[in-house]
């Protein structure tokens, strides 16, 4: 049912940005991405080494903007997804996966290029993530959608000189973690408050916590541009500082999307995303049992990054 909910949640926004009234037609500027790319490798007695597989990945970006005097509201929507099957591998794996959805209104305020601005957005994914042995699913779902997803609100100040550019600092900012799955909340999965665990992993007492709070101060950077001919640069710098628990471990989500354009319907893209919190342990099924209640299956705070090259279908518009 979240599912249904989400992505009907999706095309809906989609599709209110898109309509066009007496009034938008002055008033909406839109821009967006869609991207296809496939790839196939197939190894027949080369000594070189290497292994067939075949992927596949989409990409979704989509922008509104509505001014009008002092008003200025920006919405902002970022879908991946992409499937891979390694080897003669039967099941396929995800490669890539996330939906941003993020909106924010500025009013003018006391100079020029600088405005009054209260910032919400949501992150979150598709579809369930595994761990694999062969050709096989080990254990449960270590993701899933709304576990986690990470829901932010920010009341602050926004500097935009640029179209393309803006610094928004926010001293006010609330962050929620929800974890739904349980197995995963009560080990602190993604930053959530975990169960009461002894030297084994087992929970000896209360259980983790689906939603956790946060708040604290935010800074975001924002830059959309065509740095080149035909080269466009999407990249988003996202800082969250938690005044409630260890302040000086920050919060750090940076995407960038590359995207050249070859002609008319064909393109290549470069993805990189990176995320660090300090409170999110990184989880590793090392035994294979699908439990992780063994203490080496919980590791510390990881530098997260993950970086995709694709040349396909793509459409700018």
């Amino acid at each position: 049912m979240k599912k249904i909910f989400s992505i009907a949640l999706f095309f809906y926004v989609c599709n209110t940005f898109s309509q066009n009234g007496a009034d938008t037609v002055k008033h909406w500027t839109r821009s967006g991405f869609f991207g296809l790319n496939f790839s196939q490798t197939a190894l027949n007695n080369w000594q070189g080494g290497g292994q067939d597989n075949v992927a596949f990945n989409t990409i979704f970006n989509f922008q509104a903007t509505y001014k009008k005097n002092k008003f200025n509201w920006d919405n902002k929507i970022d879908a991946q997804y992409g499937l891979m099957k390694p080897g003669t591998n039967k099941l396929y794996r995800k490669n890539i996966d996330q939906i941003f959805a993020m909106s924010r209104i500025n009013v003018d305020a006391f100079a020029k290029h600088f405005y009054y601005a209260t910032q919400a957005d949501i992150r979150t994914q598709w579809a369930p993530g595994y761990n694999y042995v062969g050709d096989s699913i080990a254990g449960k779902a270590i993701s899933d959608i709304f576990s986690p997803a990470f829901i932010q609100l920010a009341l602050g100040l926004d500097y935009k000189p640029k179209d393309y550019f803006s610094v928004f600092l926010s001293p006010l900012a609330g962050r929620i973690i929800i974890v739904e799955r349980q197995y995963l909340a009560d080990i602190g999965a993604f930053g959530a408050t975990k169960a009461k665990l002894d030297a084994n992993g087992n929970i000896i007492a209360g259980t983790g916590k689906n939603i956790t709070y946060g708040f604290g101060g935010r800074l975001v950077l924002k830059f959309k541009k065509d740095i080149f001919k035909n080269v466009n640069l999407d990249s988003y710098l996202d800082i969250f500082s938690n005044y409630l628990d260890n302040p000086q471990n920050m919060v750090v989500v940076f995407n960038n999307l590359i995207t050249f354009k070859i002609n008319k319907f064909f393109t290549a893209n470069v993805i990189c995303q990176m995320y660090y919190d300090d409170r999110s342990k990184t989880i590793y099924d090392w035994n294979k049992d699908g439990k992780f209640d063994n203490p080496k299956d919980i590791n510390g705070p990881r530098l997260q990054m993950i970086t995709t090259l694709g040349i396909g279908f793509g459409y700018k518009f």
